[in-house]
């Protein structure tokens, strides 16, 4: 299977071969400092058919025909992709399906959610081999009109509720954590009680701790500092909290109107947090950078791995789609496409997620 590489260990790998003319035996500590390749791994879909490549090689997911993948996972070899019945790349949409190893699953089957009534499942991750979704779910059968909307999150297929109100809220994020007593689930969120009280922040576990007066908030990243959960306030001001010493991070200023669409990501070798949302730039910690290595105008995903950036970037253009991988600011795949008789356009690039090796 071809790997990408980072240019470095293109690099390194030529002096490696050449010194290896005149030696049979490579120093350890040479090892070490070699840069490791990457498995690179972009969820999309060509042909209106839901997909994910692994370093370009192309599989198409069972059954997913008019279905837009969201977010993709991968953890010890096992590949998890979301999918959605929703219409663009940058929409915050439901999570109608997802698929483990290529088995597709209905999230409303596999939640025992009820076929009547509503319910918005927005957020999921895997920790430790278990998967995790967070949402909202409409109880048919409530006997108090104020209980008739539940916050939930879900351990595989096991249900835990947060909270319930007669108004429906809105699910960000969602993380797990190993902790002292076991593994401790985070949920971003937005909830209003039955007295009309909007507030905006994380559940731990059940437990509710509010953000404040922010505007919006967003999703979790991890990192050895910490767990950080981003969110807005002010109408315009980035910040990161770190859950675990309660400290909070200014990053800049919200940069687009449309700032429900912010997103955190972290990169583990070097703890640096980047922000980004549509438009063509993003923060790296505190600072704007812009990425004109490209012409295509929206960031539509990022991952940060020992600090190499993996971006996809996209534009629309008189009916076209075009949609670019890059590593470190170098095109490493392309697709274009067109609208079809849904106004869905039937390639695109929506995630990217690197293993190291």
């Amino acid at each position: 299977m071809k790997k990408l590489l980072s240019p470095f260990l293109v690099f390194a790998l030529c002096i490696f071969n050449s010194c290896t003319n005149n030696a049979s035996i490579m120093n350890d500590e040479v090892a070490k400092t070699l840069t490791p390749s990457y498995d690179v791994y972009v969820a999309g879909k060509e042909n209106n058919k839901a997909s994910y490549w692994k370093n370009t090689l192309k599989t198409e997911l069972t059954n997913g025909e008019d279905i837009t993948p969201l977010e993709i996972i991968v953890q010890n070899s096992n590949v998890y992709v979301t999918g959605s019945k929703g219409s663009t790349p940058t929409a915050i949409m439901p999570i109608h399906f997802f698929w483990k190893n290529g088995t597709r699953y209905e999230v409303k089957q596999y939640l025992h959610l009820p076929a009547s009534g509503l319910s918005d499942i927005t957020a999921f991750t895997v920790y430790e081999g278990d998967v995790y979704f967070a949402g909202y779910v409409e109880n048919p059968n409530a006997v108090n009109p104020l209980e008739k909307y539940e916050l939930c999150y879900w351990k595989n297929d096991a249900k835990n509720i947060l909270q319930k109100s007669q108004y429906i809220p809105t699910v960000k994020g969602i993380a797990a954590v190993n902790s002292t007593t076991g593994t401790d689930v985070y949920v971003s969120a937005r909830i209003t009680d039955n007295n009309q009280n909007t507030d905006r922040g994380y559940f731990k576990n059940l437990t509710f701790s509010s953000l404040g007066q922010s505007n919006e908030v967003y999703n979790f990243a991890k990192n050895n500092n910490g767990l950080h959960l981003l969110y807005l306030k002010n109408g315009v001001q980035y910040y990161s909290k770190n859950i675990f010493t309660n400290s909070d991070i200014y990053i800049g200023n919200n940069i687009n109107p449309v700032g429900a669409l912010g997103h955190l990501v972290t990169d583990k070798a070097s703890n640096d947090l980047y922000t980004y949302e549509l438009g063509n730039n993003y923060y790296k910690n505190n600072t704007l950078i812009s990425t004109n290595f490209s012409s295509l105008t929206n960031i539509q995903n990022m991952f940060v791995l020992n600090n190499n950036i993996y971006m996809i970037k996209y534009s629309v253009s008189n009916g076209t789609y075009t949609g670019k991988v890059y590593v470190n600011g170098v095109e490493a795949q392309t697709i274009t496409s067109t609208q079809n008789s849904s106004q869905n356009f039937t390639g695109t690039f929506n995630a990217v997620y690197v293993v190291e090796n």
